[in-house]
């Protein structure tokens, strides 16, 4: 007895199955929208899963503020706080209130900004919102490496900064492409673990501020020496405060997961009163805790660390020719220390310690012989503290192990951290370009997208190299082009609803966005330069897809009046036949000249009664609605008016919709377009008009692929 043996699938075949799998299949007929069902939660359980993000910060948070505003950085801190408390806040708050179902303050702007306009400007801020998960995934990588690499229990093979960075967002790829569900429970034992042990260390370094009083005395003589009077210490912290924008970045991701949020019993579906005032809750007590938690570090580290342990490696190299024997030296906070060459001939390195008012700093200097004369590098070792302050308080004054323990906790948090922002990214292409028509096929599965990602971050790694504070700048332009546009759109709120009060003040607050976001940018163009690639790769991807989608019904349901479903059942009597018509005046002469043109023209048989066809298009930026039919008589001619987001599209939708509901093949009459091709194309893309005979056929041979139960087209002229 022979058996039959089926052939393998070929490698490519179930490469391409294991990419798309779960990805949802197209359906057949009218155009649905994307829907996803959220269990929910109490709003302190998922102020937990935004904290993974939010609270992470202040892993590498402290060290970036010392190294931005040196001594200042307590007074700077305060301000960032302020513009939290009174600024963010409530800003967010209001957004929470008009945006409740998760598409954060983006579909403000989105409702207040119509047609194409609106639509580039969505895509620009997910450009940003892109730039700013992105960096969050290689910011947290870095940083967790950096504990790891400083952790005096690590291995001594543990030691690359880069290498261990890639390996956490490859692994945080890998645990994506096998399937990864955020677990609400693993964000809230990080997030009250993290805490507490930040809690101890900042209580461990205030009690030594209050049993040494003298440090506090030294912090007030540095900032006294450096600044003469407190209006200018005032005017310093305002300057350097946009570079310690990164506190800010946990308020976009509180609005975004709203639909986790449990509300109260009888919550409207349309404004869930419940859901908001939870999630309220939720960003007032994220942003109270937050608040606490940076200005305690930030003082406890800017009074107890050396501000050179702060300090990142640096490296000066000169070649030396003739007489010259020195080298200058940049140490940090723009001190330079000037190395001056001994007198020795041949190859030779040599470690120097240098002790001042800003602690001990290592140089370690190479000097090579070259033909004419002399190349000396001198590399400044980066600080103990630099990217982990509070890591290292929590190992210098509470012991190593906690020191340990608080380090796991840290590289936890931050990669889970990574893993939110990951899953955000994964959110953004279902959120808002399937209703543009602008998400590509692959673009439904989630594996090709991860392993785009998860490519973007190597390189984004491998770029900064993966320092901490080279890549501060880039998310804070992601997080501040945000929340700039979010002021914005609340702003405008306010004044569409005539609360002036409301949007002068938020306009206060725009405009100290805009202040912050552009010393951010002009500061550090990287974060400009990545988010103008995401955003001029989503717009191409877009724009191609749109194109390729452009053909589908893209109606998702047909709604017809009463007038109209008569002239439907009034036509269904005989054969029913359709006349294209592009209104001018509306008058009864109009349709009766329209109709004996068509007898000649088209073969429209005389005997048979007609209805006009007449299609508005509101917005045509948009990519599928409602298409709403209103019958209307004008004189002795009937009228099927209807409005759709494109008018081949539409008509073909309603022109199944009249065979489905009477069971009859419908007829449709249509006279030649005088336009050039090239120009019915681009009409059709951008105006939903073109070519309408050709592509209304179009539409109906994919929409319905049996010719026999296909409504027919017929043009003329």
């Amino acid at each position: 007895m022979s058996v039959k043996q089926h052939p393998a699938r070929p490698i490519s075949s179930r490469l391409q199955h294991w990419l798309l799998e779960g990805a949802p299949k197209p359906s057949e007929g009218y155009y649905k929208q994307p829907t996803a069902a959220h269990s929910s939660h109490p709003w302190w359980r998922v102020m937990c899963l935004t904290g993974v993000d939010y609270f992470s910060t202040l892993g590498y948070q402290p060290g970036i503020a010392a190294l931005a505003a040196g001594a200042l950085s307590p007074i700077a801190t305060l301000v960032l706080v302020s513009l939290t408390l009174f600024g963010a806040l409530p800003m967010y708050r209001r957004v929470a209130g008009e945006s409740p179902h998760g598409d954060g303050s983006i579909s403000m702007l989105e409702r207040l900004l119509k047609g194409w306009t609106g639509k580039f400007v969505v895509l620009t801020l997910i450009g940003f919102v892109a730039t700013g998960f992105v960096i969050t995934i290689t910011l947290s990588a870095a940083d967790a490496a950096k504990h790891i690499v400083e952790n005096p229990l690590a291995p001594d093979w543990l030691n690359s900064q880069i290498g261990l960075t890639l390996l956490l967002v490859g692994l945080l790829g890998a645990v994506f492409l096998r399937g990864f569900k955020e677990a609400i429970g693993i964000a809230v034992v990080l997030v009250v673990v993290y805490i507490g042990l930040n809690l101890v260390v900042i209580g461990q370094g205030i009690s030594l501020i209050a049993q040494n009083p003298g440090l506090l005395a030294e912090w007030t003589g540095r900032i006294a020496l450096d600044y003469a009077t407190p209006a200018a210490v005032v005017v310093a912290a305002l300057v350097v405060f946009p570079k310690l924008a990164l506190g800010l970045s946990g308020f976009e991701t509180g609005v975004v997961v709203m639909p986790l949020v449990r509300g109260w019993p009888g919550d409207s579906p349309q404004h869930p009163v419940g859901r908001i005032a939870n999630s309220r809750k939720l960003l007032t007590t994220a942003a109270l805790i937050m608040s606490v938690m940076l200005l305690s570090s930030s003082l406890v580290t800017t009074l107890l660390i050396p501000p050179s342990e702060f300090w990142p490696e640096t490296t000066a190299q000169r070649e030396l020719r003739g007489q010259a024997r020195t080298i200058d030296v940049p140490l940090g906070n723009g001190d330079v220390y000037t190395y001056h060459v001994p007198e020795r001939t041949g190859s030779f390195t040599e470690r120097i310690q240098l002790e001042g008012k800003q602690g001990t700093i290592h140089l370690e200097v190479t000097v090579t012989p070259t033909p004419g004369g002399r190349l000396v590098q001198v590399t400044k070792e980066g600080g103990a503290a630099n990217g982990r302050a509070l890591a290292f308080l929590a190992h210098q004054n509470l012991g190593e192990w906690f020191g340990s323990l608080y380090d796991l906790s840290t590289i936890l948090i931050l990669w889970f951290a990574g893993a939110s922002a990951m899953a955000g990214l994964l959110n953004i292409t279902p959120r808002y370009l399937p209703r543009y028509g602008m998400a590509p096929d692959w673009a439904r599965a989630v594996r090709p997208l991860v392993l785009i990602f998860t490519g973007v971050c190597v390189l984004v790694t491998l770029i900064f190299r993966a320092d901490v504070n080279a890549q501060a700048g880039a998310y804070a332009t992601g997080v501040l082009a945000l929340m700039t546009s979010a002021a914005f759109a609340v702003m405008l709120s306010a004044l569409a609803k005539r609360q002036l009060w409301a949007a002068l003040g938020f306009g206060l607050v725009t405009a100290i966005f805009i202040y912050t976001a552009t010393v951010t940018v002009l500061a550090d163009l990287d974060g400009l330069v990545i988010a103008a690639f995401f955003i001029a790769a989503i717009v191409v991807v877009s724009l191609i897809s749109r194109v390729f989608r452009s053909t589908e019904l893209r109606a998702e349901r047909v709604q017809a009046d009463l007038e109209a479903q008569a002239i439907i059942r009034r036509l269904a009597l005989g054969e029913i036949r359709l006349v294209a018509n592009h209104r001018d005046s509306g008058s009864p002469f109009e349709y009766t000249q329209k109709q004996e043109r068509m007898h000649r023209r088209t073969h429209l048989p005389n005997r048979d009664p007609v209805a006009f066809l007449e299609v508005s298009v509101p917005d045509a930026s948009d990519f599928s609605d409602t298409l709403y039919v209103h019958g209307v008589e004008v004189g002795e001619h009937q009228v099927l008016r209807v409005q759709g987001t494109s008018i081949p599209n539409a008509i073909a939708a309603l022109l199944l919709y009249i065979r489905d509901t009477t069971g009859k093949l419908p007829h449709v009459y249509f006279e030649w377009s005088e336009r050039p091709l090239l120009r019915s194309a681009l009409d059709f893309i951008l105006y939903g008009e073109g070519d309408v005979p050709s592509l209304t056929h179009e539409v109906l041979r994919k929409a319905e692929p049996d010719p026999k139960r296909r409504p027919v087209v017929h043009v003329g002229g």
